[in-house]
């Protein structure tokens, strides 16, 4: 197998994780494809140089969070300099009953509260899947730390979630 070969292979096999890992961070589709490009251009650039000491998923994903994470400083100076055009709505609606897409809007909403930090690793052991050890290697933090920050996390997640429910 050729190089070429080899790298589109591990873009199939990497493709839907790393783009629901990037979009748990930057929470906007375009720009979520706009770094997973990044990502796969960046990882092709230095494919050469993978020396193997990590899985070839988690070097990937310690590229994809480094090009999420720049994205993100890039947007927070954008908005700091009052360069933003985006703006958001917060309207309040009544929910009586909560069906499908309303929990699916909770739950981006309650996205949104969390630290980056916190989404990303949520959604790394949420979505993903991910061993704790593993994120460890890709976010270099302590095992420990992650499990606080998960935790932390799924119960914000969990109180908005049930407060949609009850209300």
């Amino acid at each position: 197998m050729t190089t070429e070969e080899l790298f589109n292979e591990l873009v199939r096999e990497h493709s839907r994780k790393l783009y629901a890992h990037i979009r748990s961070m930057v929470l906007d589709h375009e720009h979520t494809n706009d770094i997973l490009q990044n990502t796969f251009m960046k990882a092709w650039q230095s494919y050469n140089q993978f020396r193997g000491e990590a899985k070839p998923s988690t070097w990937l994903f310690r590229i994809a969070t480094n090009e999420a994470l720049q994205h993100l400083r890039r947007q927070k100076a954008r908005r700091w300099l009052g360069m933003n055009l985006m703006q958001t709505s917060n309207k309040a609606t009544e929910i009586q009953h909560p069906d499908g897409e309303q929990i699916r809007q909770k739950l981006e909403t309650a996205l949104h509260t969390l630290s980056t930090q916190q989404r990303m690793i949520f959604s790394m052991r949420y979505f993903n899947e991910m061993k704790y050890s593993e994120m460890s290697e890709i976010l270099n933090l302590a095992e420990g730390t992650l499990k606080a920050t998960y935790h932390h996390a799924s119960r914000k997640i969990e109180q908005m979630v049930k407060d949609l429910i009850i209300d």
